[in-house]
């Protein structure tokens, strides 16, 4: 009887562990929406759906983290909807697996980017829906997978949508004109012509009084070129920018208007770029031209090459940009590698650009101007021109020419002998002897002075002196200051003084001292032998 009970016990278990399997999990181990969370920045999302209004070309890019908030493993993908064909989808999220939230190693939440945009030749479109479809699995009941949907409600506001002003004039007014006039063609000419004629009343007006504005000393003549010039410029202007209103009217096709507007915008920038230039030199020259006229300012017409050329480089930098820009071009990685290749040019041509910034300083602070005479290195140059990347000079007799560059002239330690003005302080020295009086010796060279032609006698000048200067090996030295007419006639000036005051010395007995050598000539008989006459010692 044990026997069997036993028996039947084991049976009774063995049945009990196979059904076990089949037996219903417990529910509180099964994957819920209340383990994980899916959650948007800024919007209530995934509860209610983000409205998104996008334009030509323009994206827009969420942040979508799920975290888990449960002891499971969790895998999570993202897959996507879309039906309009107009909606690009560059960037969803990567799936992933989540640790659970104690774990210690790896962070519990997965995060990434869902950018979407509207198609740059899109139509307009009042609803766009898209949908984010996040799943989330227990990797250890794959069975058990919940799915939630993340819905973008797309607004997409074309500018290519031509309904709104298809057949109307100015694309506001309908055409209510009888047949054959009811054609779109009619308010297309007539919106064109509209601008045209607008444009030239607009510029007969306002270009005279804009060039009078703009630099006060503009002539009749010179108004009424800046008038003409400014007027086609306008009207070219005006032109394009009619007719591509005016293609709205016809109802175009997006690709016809988009390719239009391309070349629109190149033609708006480079006939803005003219009209700025025109409007650049009449501000730069009336400017420079009050300057000249200022005679205590160094800033002349002489500089109008340099603000020309400083000009032409920014628009055509600020034009190349502004169209390279719009077509989408990648201008910081144009400025990276131009700056790449500037260190190149800089380190390779560093003495052409000391050059050439030396110039610019040079032609900007005007230290010196044509005809000056300077003295550099302790020789006399006459300036003949300055270039942006050398200046050259004169030499003093007028004989040669010689070109130094700028940055040679720069690092040097110029003195300008004829800056402030012409008249020039000429000193001359002369020697008299030990015992000569001195006081009779400096009224002679001031009469001298005083009485000379090439000397300048006027309040203006400091009058002739005489100074000591020093005691020579054998007599006094005496300066004369003089100031005469120019430096480039101080030679002749100098020689003349020198003359006058040496005739004077002499008429007036001051003796002038120069060095005596005596010589004693030995006979050669008597060479090594004592000669009649010498006393020696006993």
């Amino acid at each position: 009887m044990n026997s069997k009970l036993t028996a039947a016990i084991v049976l009774a278990l063995m049945f009990i562990g196979l059904l076990a399997p089949l037996a219903p999990v417990d529910e509180t181990d099964a994957l819920t929406s209340e383990d994980y969370s899916i959650t948007i920045p800024g919007t209530a999302a995934p509860d209610e759906n983000i409205n998104v209004t996008l334009g030509n070309g323009k994206s827009s890019s969420w942040t979508v983290y799920v975290v888990n908030q449960s002891k499971l493993y969790l895998d999570v993908t993202f897959t996507t909807e879309n039906d309009c064909e107009d909606i690009v989808i560059t960037d969803k999220p990567k799936n992933g697996l989540v640790v659970p939230e104690n774990e210690t190693d790896h962070d519990n939440i997965l995060s990434g980017t869902f950018t979407f945009g509207a198609d740059s030749l899109s139509g307009s479109y009042d609803s766009v829906i898209v949908k984010l479809i996040v799943a989330v699995t227990d990797i250890n009941d794959k069975e058990s997978t919940i799915y939630t949907d993340i819905v973008f409600n797309i607004k997409i506001q074309s500018i290519y949508d031509t309904s709104g002003s298809y057949n109307k004039f100015f694309g506001i007014f309908e055409n209510n004109l009888p047949e054959p006039f009811n054609s779109p063609w009619v308010p297309f000419l007539a919106t064109i012509a509209f601008w045209m004629i607008f444009a030239e009343i607009l510029t007969f007006i306002i270009a005279p009084r804009l060039a009078k504005f703009l630099d006060k000393r503009t002539t009749d003549d010179g108004a009424k070129r800046f008038e003409n010039g400014i007027s086609k410029l306008i009207a070219m202007l005006v032109l394009v920018a009619s007719f591509n209103q005016s293609l709205r009217i016809i109802g175009a096709e997006p690709e016809l208007i988009s390719d239009i507007n391309s070349i629109s915008f190149i033609l708006y920038t480079i006939l803005v770029l003219i009209i700025a230039w025109k409007v650049y030199l009449i501000i730069i020259e009336g400017i420079l031209t009050k300057f000249d006229d200022n005679s205590d300012s160094s800033i002349d017409l002489t500089l109008l090459p340099l603000f020309r050329m400083i000009g032409k480089i920014i628009f055509w930098l600020a034009g190349s940009f502004a169209i390279l820009g719009a077509f989408g071009v990648d201008l910081q990685g144009i400025l990276v590698s131009a700056g790449v290749i500037s260190l190149g040019i800089t380190m390779g041509a560093q003495n052409v650009l000391a050059q050439f910034f030396s110039g610019i300083v040079i032609l900007l602070t005007r230290p010196f101007k044509k005809g000056d005479f300077l003295k550099i290195n302790d020789k006399v140059y006459v300036v003949n021109r300055v270039k942006v990347m050398f200046t050259e000079f004169k030499g003093w007799d007028m004989d040669q020419i010689i070109t130094m560059p700028n940055n040679a002239v720069t690092a040097s330690t110029i003195v300008n002998l004829s800056k402030e003005d012409e008249a020039f302080r000429l000193y001359t020295y002369y020697d008299v002897a030990y015992g000569v009086d001195l006081k009779k010796a400096e009224e002679v060279m001031l009469k001298v002075a005083n009485e000379s032609p090439v000397v300048l006698h006027d309040k203006k000048h400091a009058a002739p002196n005489v100074r000591m200067t020093d005691f020579g090996d054998s007599g006094i030295v005496l300066r004369l200051g003089v100031t005469i007419r120019d430096f480039n006639g101080s030679v002749t000036a100098g020689s003349a003084l020198r003359m006058a005051v040496y005739q004077a010395f002499i008429d007036n007995d001051i003796e002038i001292p120069y060095n005596r050598l005596e010589v004693t000539m030995l006979n050669e008989c008597f060479q090594g032998q004592r000669r009649p006459g010498d006393n020696v010692p006993d």
